[in-house]
């Protein structure tokens, strides 16, 4: 029953082209009120064919067994709508593991394409002193993804100001003196955007590798002279999944959000800020940001090398895997570093099963700052038993947001978090962009992954899991945005009206298609 991508094109041409004539006819026949039986029985012809594909769409959705919790709005959608159903889950519901683009670069499955990671003892004397509780959260993000565990070699350091991120990226690209990766979800040729770009192309002009690779969707509107110079002074920039048109191409969906840079092997930049002038609150058009992105030096940026050639390979059909980009520095600094990407083209999510894990191993308190908020019942679960169980359950999430309707799936997990002994905090007067995870003040998470369906399942995301270095300034930072932040009082948000409750639940039935 699997559909292959030629049956999925044709399908959705046969489909498309359904809806088409029956459209026209509708209104040839409304407009001159035509009723010849011919055009009724073409007319009801097209109708059933519509519910006919809906149908074996339907029944294709009940047979796969993964992630079960995504059904249910599909098949009511196709119940209810057969044609905007089908319509909809053509463009947006199909598997990317079945698409041509997938099965095309068989380099990027199981690992394949980590030419230079290094294999990782769990039984080595440093890993097997360690609380087992933390091994094995590492040894489930290694089993899942191959990226290895890098021991006291590597350093992390955290930036939270949007000028001194975009200071730092500019002035190691100006002293770069090898190659320069930059890969984005959101590139505007803004002036943030200019400024970075510009540094860059002179770079490229000096005879410095320059490799950038950008969101087609995310970056959808760009200086296209800017981005030809920019091309023509050598600089190797790509879009990622460009769509060419709107109805039937997964690509609309399946983006890729990671935002990182590694600069001549030795420093690199991962987390939550893009290449944009709202991420330094020179935006009239967004609300202040708060954000939190991760300079790192050390062994580890051979794996942030990794899945950028991975990109690199997925847009370009090549898969570079020269030794001169994997030079990563030793440095002399104690915990563990690794490097966690997640995405569709994994059979299960791999940053979020570890999260879940990390949930359940919690014993004194959790710690989450996230900009959107759209759980699975997996993930809920384990926040109430955790809360139930005593552990402080802390998230932080916007008190200004960014986009409204999304906003409303947020709130629509309040009630159930709340009633359960979960703290929800607002950020006061900003939108929380960061995205950090922190389990008994012990292990962290930072990097491009949102608590929500999206980066579980559907984005391309990546996110460094941090024992010792790095975690004591996230707990800082967390425990300074906590003052900075509102409680929600589960009393006062049990008086909203039954509109409000209306359509909160309405929006929950959706969650997991956001």
């Amino acid at each position: 029953m699997k559909m292959n991508f030629k049956r999925n094109v044709w399908i959705g041409l046969l489909l498309l082209l359904a809806i088409l004539v029956r459209v026209a006819f509708e209104v040839v026949i409304r407009i001159f009120r035509i009723d010849y039986s011919f055009a009724n029985f073409l007319l009801q012809f097209l109708r059933y064919f519509v519910r006919f594909i809906a149908v074996l769409i339907w029944l294709r959705i009940v047979y796969k067994s993964e992630y079960t919790i995504n059904k249910l709005p599909w098949l009511l959608f196709l119940v209810l709508e057969p044609l905007t159903g089908t319509v909809f889950f053509l463009t947006f519901g199909r598997d990317f593991r079945e698409s041509h683009r997938y099965e095309a670069h068989p380099l990027m499955q199981n690992g394949q394409y980590l030419t230079h990671e290094p294999l990782t003892n769990f039984n080595n004397d440093y890993l097997a002193n360690l609380d087992t509780e933390i091994t094995d959260i590492y040894k489930t993000a290694y089993n899942m993804t191959h990226h290895h565990v890098y021991q006291n070699n590597s350093e992390v350091t955290q930036i939270t100001s949007g000028d001194d991120f975009f200071n730092e990226l500019e002035t190691h690209i100006k002293n770069a003196t090898d190659f320069i990766l930059l890969q984005t979800y959101i590139l505007r040729t803004d002036e943030t955007g200019k400024r970075i770009l510009n540094a860059l192309k002179d770079k490229a002009l000096e005879g410095i590798d320059i490799y950038v690779l950008y969101d087609a969707v995310g970056s959808v509107f760009l200086d296209r002279k800017l981005i030809k110079s920019l091309k023509q002074s050598g600089v190797n920039l790509y879009a990622i999944d460009t769509v060419y048109y709107g109805f039937f191409d997964t690509r609309i969906t399946y983006r890729n959000h990671r935002k990182l840079c590694v600069i001549d092997g030795q420093t690199a930049f991962l987390g939550g800020m893009n290449i944009a002038d709202e991420y330094r609150n020179q935006s009239s058009k967004f609300p202040p940001f708060r954000d939190t992105h991760l300079k790192i030096t050390g062994s580890v940026i051979n794996s942030i090398t990794q899945i950028f050639f991975k990109d690199y390979y997925y847009v370009t059909d090549e898969l570079i895997d020269d030794d001169r980009f994997f030079n990563a520095s030793f440095v002399d600094e104690k915990g563990l570093v690794q490097l966690i990407p997640s995405g569709p083209d994994d059979k299960y999510p791999p940053i979020r099963n570890v999260y879940v894990k990390m949930i359940n191993n919690a014993k004194q308190s959790i710690k989450i700052m996230t900009p959107y908020l759209a759980l699975d019942n997996e993930l809920v679960t384990s926040l109430i038993i955790a809360a139930r169980g005593g552990v402080t359950v802390d998230i932080i999430v916007p008190g200004v947001p960014d986009k409204k309707s999304i906003y409303l799936v947020t709130q629509s997990f309040f009630d159930e978090l709340l009633q359960e002994g979960v703290n929800i905090h607002l950020y006061n007067d900003a939108f929380c962009h960061a995205k950090v995870f922190i389990i008994d003040d012990r292990l962290a998470s930072c990097g491009t992954y949102n608590f929500d369906n999206r980066s579980a399942r559907i984005n391309f995301e990546a996110t460094l899991l941090l024992y010792q270095t790095g975690v004591e300034a996230l707990i800082a930072d967390f425990n300074a945005d906590l003052h900075n932040s509102t409680q929600i009082n589960e009393n006062d948000w049990e008086k909203k009206s039954i509109i409000k409750r209306l359509i909160l639940g309405m929006m929950n039935l959706f969650a997991p298609l956001v």
